[in-house]
């Protein structure tokens, strides 16, 4: 039994030659007449096979078609194979792009990246390639530049995508949630992190998922103390202080769940600062002690590891956690008012730092910059000169300085400039003051994906 003809779209050369052949009752042997094999002209049909120039003059004289129409056809299909041969390029550049990526060879990747013409890529191909150029400037921490270029990924996504895709589509989304978040555009990141939420399938990661929960813990958390001088909003601020407890509950026992104890130990430090914004501080404290118990003796007996290897990397996130720890510590004592002890703290933060990550070593100095404003004016005699609170809050901002982390940028000028305020320092204290400002409006000014898709 004969196998059905397999379909040609009839605006391809292949489809106007059967379509031709079919409408003039001809087999492939009437057609081929004896001068070319009947495979030749099936294949053709097929458009298995480009005629010659000899082949496609016999043709269009065979089937009574014009020769000119047959010719724009052939070379509408020379165009098409050579789009197909592009996507298959970029699709091997995308997924080699990836590999350099997960292996930590970010710059690698980027350069990868830049040799496609993304402009000139299929849409389906597109919104892929502007989410892995976000995410290698997301590994750099270069936010504003990668939150450009996920905005352009999200503005681009089909509504509808295969299967095979929604990883991208998830990792896409949490990446921008991520990013708004640390450029403080808190509803964003909100938004973008319940996208995430809704893309959920069985088979997604687990640690996306806890991911996604930490993220709106994180932002619920920054919301609730957005309004701490208006007296009307304590509600609010209780309320979503408790989502945010909620979502660092999930989160926690997501992590716990695969054996991840340095997520599930740095959850406890966030679910610490919930209870203590609650009032729960004695709660707050005996969850950091038991974190900080648990990982510096561990920290301070580990040799330091070579660079650039995992192990290193290991180390970094292991004293990330007692930073945390010790830094929350020394903020929750200051609250208290225990300065010596905070300062204690603060001491542990800043060695545990110094392993880690500029954030913890900014975070750290910011610290003991409000716990010596804090003893300044308890003690009401200023120093001479620059205060120690003074140096630790310009530390915080050298280190800040080269990064994108803008929000946290904000909050040390903002602590500078109202500690040199204190001090009578009125136009040093007012400038500072202004450069938050001035931050905080150039940061307003990515907060609309639309206004930021039109621009580029």
């Amino acid at each position: 039994m004969a196998r059905p003809a397999k379909r040609v779209s009839p605006d391809t050369l292949g489809g106007r030659i059967r379509a031709a052949r079919q409408s003039l009752r001809l087999s492939l042997a009437d057609v081929a007449d004896g001068r070319y094999s009947t495979s030749l002209i099936s294949q053709i049909e097929r458009n298995r096979v480009e005629p010659s120039p000899e082949s496609l003059r016999f043709l269009a004289e065979r089937l009574n078609l014009p020769l000119d129409d047959l010719m724009v056809l052939v070379q509408q299909q020379r165009e098409s194979e050579a789009e197909a041969n592009r996507y298959k390029e970029n699709e091997e550049k995308l997924n080699h792009a990836l590999r350099l990526l997960e292996s930590k060879h970010i710059k690698a990747a980027l350069d990868l990246i830049k040799t496609i013409n993304i402009e000139h890529a299929p849409p389906s191909l597109r919104w892929r390639l502007y989410a892995l150029k976000g995410q290698c400037f997301f590994s750099l921490r270069q936010f504003v530049e990668a939150q450009r270029q996920f905005f352009q990924a999200a503005a681009l996504r089909p509504e509808r995508i295969p299967t095979e895709q929604v990883h991208e589509a998830t990792l896409l989304h949490l990446h921008l949630a991520a990013t708004c978040r640390e450029l403080g555009h808190l509803d964003l990141a909100n938004d973008h992190y319940e996208t995430v939420l809704r893309l959920m399938q069985p088979e997604t990661p687990i640690h996306y998922v806890a991911e996604a929960h930490w993220g709106i813990a994180l932002v619920s958390f920054e919301r609730a103390d957005s309004h701490r001088d208006d007296e009307q909003w304590a509600a609010e601020s209780e309320r979503l202080k408790y989502r945010a407890l909620h979502h660092a509950e999930n989160a926690r026992t997501l992590y716990r769940s695969i054996g991840d104890e340095i997520n599930e130990s740095l959850l406890s430090c966030e679910i610490a600062l919930i209870y203590q914004g609650l009032g729960r501080v004695e709660e707050a404290r005996a969850c950091l002690r038991e974190v900080l118990e648990k990982w510096q003796p561990r920290v301070a007996a580990t040799p330091p590891a070579g660079k650039n290897t995992l192990e290193e990397r290991r180390q970094k996130q292991e004293a990330n956690v007692v930073a945390a720890a010790a830094a929350y510590l020394a903020s929750l004592e200051l609250q208290c008012r225990r300065y010596e002890l905070a300062l204690q703290y603060v001491r542990q933060a800043h060695e545990a730092a110094r392993k880690s990550y500029i954030l913890r070593r900014a975070e750290a100095y910011l610290i003991e910059g409000q716990i010596l404003d804090a003893m300044e004016q308890e003690q009401e005699a200023a120093p001479i000169g620059e205060s120690g609170a003074e140096r630790a809050f310009r530390a915080a901002i050298a280190e800040l300085k080269p990064t994108h982390r803008v929000a946290a940028l904000i909050h040390a000028h903002d602590l500078l400039g109202r500690h040199l305020l204190k001090r009578g320092r009125i136009k040093e204290g007012e400038h500072e003051l202004d450069v938050a400002r001035a931050l905080a409006q150039t940061r307003r000014h990515w907060e609309d994906p639309l206004a930021m898709t039109d621009e580029m």
